[in-house]
């Protein structure tokens, strides 16, 4: 356990590291006004593009969160940085190519389908009742509010692009900043993942969501929450819940709650986000789970 724990932490480590510093070129490069001008729109339009890019780029809940710091750095409407956070995990095209072969293609289109329609809700959701007031300031200063942005004189992320050998340095050191503030609880994050997983294999899980048809659906949600489902640990899970004749429904939910909604995520999600608005997101996605084992189940099956 100890060397796989090893290796995850430095893989995650590396992606995290080149995902903020091409975030942080990419916006370089484009500049925080294009940036607002392309992802801006009505809310509606707003929230399709963030899902798009959560869908093209297949980033876990740890690399997910440097793209999001810099969508709401550059100005981006609500809509837009929330459909991204929620959609990245849970339409990863991997997990989803994954679900394909072992639930079947009707299952994995419907649960894609569920997890795109509870992402735009909860972008326009937040867009409605304004989220920002529920989140932390960001911001290299990490003091000054997003909101403010507008208001505020003009950063390096404004001065003309000077090319990439002169860029570079100033995105690698911003990159290790964030990496350096988030690495405890990136480190808390896999440990917590790893022993959960450890002490609930996918035969355990299997056991309990196939103790009962009635309650197996969101018994596979309550099991997939505290659980980091990467690809890697799916599978596994997920193919053990079908030899142990557990419905598609249960996989569904389980996929959800563990993509969208795991204990790591809500540990990286503190750095961000006040614990009232972190509650609602977490029971948001639950029930989606639920919801989404339920619909699934009863088409499919």
């Amino acid at each position: 356990m100890i060397v796989r724990t090893s290796v995850l932490i430095a893989e995650l480590t590396v992606l995290f590291f080149a995902v903020t510093f091409a975030v942080q070129m990419f916006q370089r490069r484009m500049g925080s006004e294009r940036v607002r001008a392309w992802m801006g729109g009505r809310p509606i339009v707003a929230a399709l593009k963030g899902i798009a890019i959560g869908f093209v780029t297949p980033f876990c809940t740890f690399t997910a969160v440097p793209m999001l710091m810099g969508l709401r750095k550059a100005g981006v409407p609500a809509a837009g940085y929330v459909a991204f956070i929620v959609a990245a995990p849970v339409l990863d095209p991997v997990l989803f190519g994954a679900l394909i072969l072992i639930v079947g293609f009707s299952a994995a289109a419907l649960y894609a389908g569920i997890a795109f329609v509870a992402a735009l809700a909860l972008a326009l959701a937040a867009e409605f009742f304004g989220i920002e007031k529920f989140l932390k300031s960001v911001g290299e200063s990490e003091d000054v509010p997003v909101a403010a942005c507008d208001s505020a004189p003009k950063s390096d992320v404004d001065l003309p692009w000077t090319g990439v050998r002169a860029e570079s340095p100033a995105a690698a050191r911003a990159a290790v900043k964030l990496l350096t503030s988030m690495a405890p609880l990136l480190l808390l994050g896999v440990a917590v993942s790893i022993v959960l997983e450890t002490l609930v294999p996918p035969e355990v899980t299997a056991r309990l969501t196939g103790a009962s048809p009635t309650f197996a659906i969101p018994v596979a949600a309550l099991v997939g929450t505290p659980l980091y489902v990467s690809t890697s640990l799916f599978v596994p899970i997920a193919d053990s819940l079908r030899t142990a004749g557990v419905g598609v429904g249960a996989i569904v939910a389980l996929t959800i709650a563990g993509a969208g909604a795991n204990l790591p995520e809500f540990v990286i999600l503190s750095k961000l986000a006040k614990p009232r608005l972190i509650g609602i997101f977490f029971t948001y996605v639950f029930g989606v789970a639920i919801a989404g084992g339920v619909v699934v189940q009863a088409i499919v099956a």
